[in-house]
């Protein structure tokens, strides 16, 4: 990390007198912004850094360090150590740096570095997304070679994807809640309108969070003015499904993983496979289960699905501030009004209520990392097996702790409590 540390320091100095708003350097810009400066040098770059157009023609990216790939560049504010943000996505928590904790003002010291920007955020707390250091899992970042393959992508989306931080983040702004590309995978999942009013797909129910998502230049300058990020306590909010579109973070997240958009058929199954030849153990050899009608857990869906008449399970779910749904902004009163952990059957339930986003470092034993065999003979028949323990690699297809918020299967206990 000490290369991170050496240019994050050399980024601090060259970019003296940016103003860190809610996005640092990123988004909300005036027409005569020195937001620009933080990142760019038009004639003087000596990164090697590029970026592809929509013909896949790379160019460089200029920017004003000595960064090989784009996740150490971001790491030069973003990692370990490094004074340029608070938000220390390497080891995942809250750290100091130029926004301040619950209850700090602008010009307070924040671990020697004066707050700039207020949040509603916890000091030394772990980041909503997670980290990419020290993870039993995560999404791969600038690994070179080989990749892990993305399970449930479809057609268009490769078995395996070598990601950095701009695959799913626009450091210049977007109509989205933490940056979030408005275009992922060549799928609309956010933008602007012809007038220029957002279109988000993925909001939040943090304080001063614009209902309609961020606008662009003085309007979103003012925005920003009035949010209150929180990055250690999720505040996630679901968005009412505009005509013909659904619009959330479980429907952005399939912008890669396509699959798990695909709406059930009448048996409650999908017929399709995962592209990559899973591996499972079969005897002495290893085989494939090959294509099969996949289930999957709804997402997009509140509580109530969960309970009254007619459609009541066994036992009501049981919230849990471990797992994070996604406020429904009707119930009180539009985003903004509802706080993080105030759970309600009404809320929803979305990708991010089990998973983390960047990556997590649970731990995967028993029968949460059994491996499927296979029976063999004529009719093929494939059941769970008791590994050996201990083994913490987690489960086929992936052998991984797949992103998950809780121990083993704690995401499933903390729901249906059993």
């Amino acid at each position: 990390m000490s290369f991170v540390l050496v240019l994050a320091i050399a980024v601090t100095l060259l970019s003296t007198g940016v103003a860190f708003a809610n996005f640092g350097p990123h988004g909300g810009y005036s027409q005569d912004t020195d937001a620009c400066a933080g990142c760019h040098r038009a004639h003087s770059s000596a990164s090697a850094v590029t970026w592809a157009d929509q013909g896949g023609n790379d160019h460089s990216a200029l920017l004003v360090s000595s960064a090989q790939t784009m996740s150490q560049f971001c790491y030069a504010c973003h990692g370990d150590d490094a004074p340029g943000a608070s938000t220390n996505v390497y080891i995942g928590v809250y750290d100091a740096g130029p926004s301040g904790r619950i209850g700090q003002t602008p010009g307070q010291n924040n671990g020697g570095v004066s707050v700039q920007y207020q949040t509603s955020s916890s000091f030394n707390a772990t980041l909503n997304g997670g980290m990419f250091y020290g993870t039993t899992s995560m999404h791969n970042m600038d690994v070179g070679g080989a990749t892990d393959p993305m399970w449930g992508a479809g057609s268009s989306a490769p078995a395996g994807t070598n990601l950095t931080c701009t695959d799913c983040h626009d450091p210049h702004g977007s109509s989205n809640y933490r940056l979030l590309k408005d275009v992922v995978n060549d799928n609309t999942v956010g933008g602007y309108d012809t007038s220029g009013a957002p279109t988000p797909y993925v909001i939040s129910a943090e304080v001063g969070y614009p209902a309609n998502g961020w606008s662009k230049h003085a309007s979103g300058t003012a925005e920003m003015l009035a949010y209150r990020p929180n990055y250690t306590a999720p505040e996630y909010a679901y968005q009412p499904d505009a005509a013909g579109a659904f619009r959330s973070m479980s429907t952005w997240c399939s912008a890669c993983h396509e699959r798990y958009d695909e709406k059930n058929d009448v048996t409650l199954s999908q017929t399709y496979n995962y592209g990559n030849g899973e591996q499972y153990v079969s005897g002495a050899t290893s085989a494939s289960m090959g294509a099969r009608a996949r289930h999957r857990h709804p997402v997009n869906i509140s509580l109530v699905a969960g309970r009254g008449a007619g459609r009541a399970l066994t036992a009501e779910v049981v919230t849990d501030a471990v797992l994070p749904l996604e406020a429904d902004p009707d119930r009180v009163g539009g985003v903004g009004t509802i706080r993080g952990g105030q759970w309600d059957y009404t809320d929803y339930l979305g990708c991010l209520t089990c998973h983390r986003a960047h990556g997590t470092s649970v731990d995967m034993t028993g029968w949460a990392e059994a491996s499927l065999v296979s029976s063999g003979g004529a009719v093929v028949t494939w059941y769970p097996e008791l590994r050996v323990q201990p083994v913490t690699g987690g489960v086929n297809p992936n052998n991984s702790s797949a992103l998950l918020r809780a121990d083993n299967r704690g995401v499933c206990e903390r729901c249906h409590n059993k």
